[in-house]
């Protein structure tokens, strides 16, 4: 298997975590982001260092804002070199459900963006690298909210609609440069944004999933690496569910 330079934002906690450990364990150069949570950024880079692997590496960053993360490429212009894959991860919503009547206005648009300008600029930063390559894939982390839509979460619901039809859009326009672009829409993970979910609005998901549980990080990180390594150049512009059967 040819190893790849894969970079991941928002790493250190849920799905990302899970993904930098997938891609470190399987070898591959692992570069990724975080904003808050130094702690378990440091732990995770350290997991690997203690086992002679010095592939993976963390760097804070505020993904939302643009010279924050045209900085972040420009300081480290040597190791981004090469982006093979790009997953657009990092994401937040709102620490309480709100109807949006309910919610301020600056909390509603803080959400909205986050989610969309960390998607923009880490897209707009990694692109040339990837049409001089002449390869590279992006996968962007949506949401069933974004599909299904979710009482209490318009903003969140909104960001992720707006990543997948950015996401097609973009996807058009870098037809024959070699770039795939494809969307992943997780329904009720167990992730730390799960586990803040009131009681009834989880009750109402799990009746609603065929299965009658939650799903793992490691069976969405599972579709991610096939999409990031696997997957024919066939499989494009698509968004791909992995829900339990709720949708």
């Amino acid at each position: 298997m040819h190893m790849k330079t894969i970079f991941i934002t928002g790493g250190s906690r849920g799905i990302g975590k899970e993904l930098v450990y997938k891609f470190g364990k399987s070898g591959h150069k692992i570069f990724f982001t975080y904003n808050h949570s130094e702690i378990e950024a440091k732990k995770i880079v350290d997991f690997f260092q203690e086992r002679s692997n010095n592939n993976v590496a963390c760097f804070k960053c505020d993904l939302s804002v643009e010279d924050d993360v045209k900085s972040l490429f420009k300081n480290n212009k040597d190791l981004f070199s090469t982006i093979d894959v790009l997953i657009n991860n990092a994401g937040i919503t709102n620490r309480e459900a709100q109807h949006f009547l309910l919610t301020r206005s600056r909390d509603w648009w803080l959400v909205l963006n986050n989610n969309l300008n960390s998607v923009l600029n880490c897209t707009r930063n990694s692109l040339p690298i990837m049409i001089r390559n002449k390869k590279g894939r992006i996968i962007n982390i949506t949401s069933l909210s974004g599909i299904k839509g979710n009482p209490g979460q318009s903003a969140y619901a909104a960001s992720k609609a707006a990543i997948v039809a950015f996401s097609k859009s973009l996807c058009k326009e870098l037809q024959n440069t070699g770039i795939c672009i494809n969307c992943v829409a997780p329904g009720f993970i167990e992730t730390d944004m799960s586990k803040d979910a009131p009681k009834s609005y989880s009750e109402a998901r799990l009746d609603n999933s065929i299965l009658k549980r939650m799903g793992t990080t490691e069976e969405v990180c599972n579709v991610i690496n096939y999409l990031a390594i696997d997957a024919p150049d066939y499989l494009i512009n698509q968004e791909i569910i992995i829900d339990g059967g709720i949708a």
